[in-house]
């Protein structure tokens, strides 16, 4: 059985500088990138491609352009741009090595056809890392939206206020729940007002965090109460059953606060 690896091994100079200079040439980037590092760069993934075209299923070629697209996306290289470099790579590896088998149209046509298979899987994983690096750049901002669209407001000693604005999903549910509970505990809050005129609509997944978010509050030793409740919020909760039994509702912030107030002996009195 032929050792592909180890014919690459015998042809790799001539292969790596002919990489080198074909990179060097068409892509701006290596040309500004000295002769040596793109070198190091080059070796580095031939040598996972030669050992994949020995192997069934090609595993570590696609491995390493998943983990070095991922990073090379980090630095803000265009994919466009690292698919060039890929392709123009494993192209010169396959004529290289077609090269090495003049006598053998076997070997020249499974180097072709193996070669393929490599980069094809190789390609799906360049589109993987970026993919991973723009998911974590979502989340990341997704996280900062949630917080910056669910602030909690200490507006007197002990009581707090979240007023929450727009759709809320299951995900969002989850991180106002942990920033309350968070809260609580940082600012030692007795009563916790959460403010939902702002929220359009309302659905069992959604009233359930609440109900969570109340049973939690008070474990802490905090009282929740609801307020904004619109007239079409209230028909959705009568309609879907949900029952809100141990959460304070008011009208509005106003008379929350007013209530949290009570709760603690004060009141608000005109001068």
């Amino acid at each position: 059985m032929t050792n592909y690896y180890e014919m690459f091994k015998q042809h790799e100079e001539s292969i790596v500088e002919t990489i080198i200079t074909t990179l060097q040439i068409q892509i701006p980037t290596y040309g500004k990138i000295s002769r040596d590092d793109v070198r190091k760069r080059v070796i580095a993934g031939l040598d996972p491609y030669a050992r994949d075209l020995d192997t069934e299923h090609p595993k570590a070629f696609p491995d390493y352009w998943r983990e070095t697209s991922y990073l090379r996306a980090q630095q803000g290289i265009p994919i466009g741009d690292f698919l060039q470099v890929l392709l123009l790579s494993t192209d010169i590896m396959i004529q290289g090595l077609r090269q090495a088998y003049p006598e053998s149209t076997v070997d020249q046509i499974n180097v072709i056809e193996k070669g393929h298979q490599i980069t094809t899987a190789a390609i799906a994983g360049v589109y993987e890392g970026f993919q991973q690096h723009k998911d974590e750049i979502i989340s990341s901002q997704t996280y900062a939206l949630a917080e910056v669209s669910s602030p909690i407001v200490p507006v007197y000693e002990g009581v707090l206020v979240l007023p929450l604005i727009g759709s809320i999903d299951s995900m969002r549910a989850g991180q106002i729940m942990e920033s309350l509970l968070e809260s609580i505990n940082s600012y030692s809050a007795d009563v916790v007002i959460l403010d939902i005129t702002g929220v359009p609509v309302i659905d069992t997944g959604v009233a359930n965090y609440l109900l969570q978010s109340a049973r939690a509050a008070r474990l802490l030793g905090s009282t929740v109460v609801l307020v904004g409740i619109g007239a079409e919020i209230a028909q959705t909760i009568v309609q879907l059953g949900i029952d809100l039994t141990g959460i304070v509702t008011r009208a509005n912030l106003q008379s929350g606060i007013e209530y949290a107030l009570d709760l603690q002996g004060l009141a608000i009195r005109p001068r």
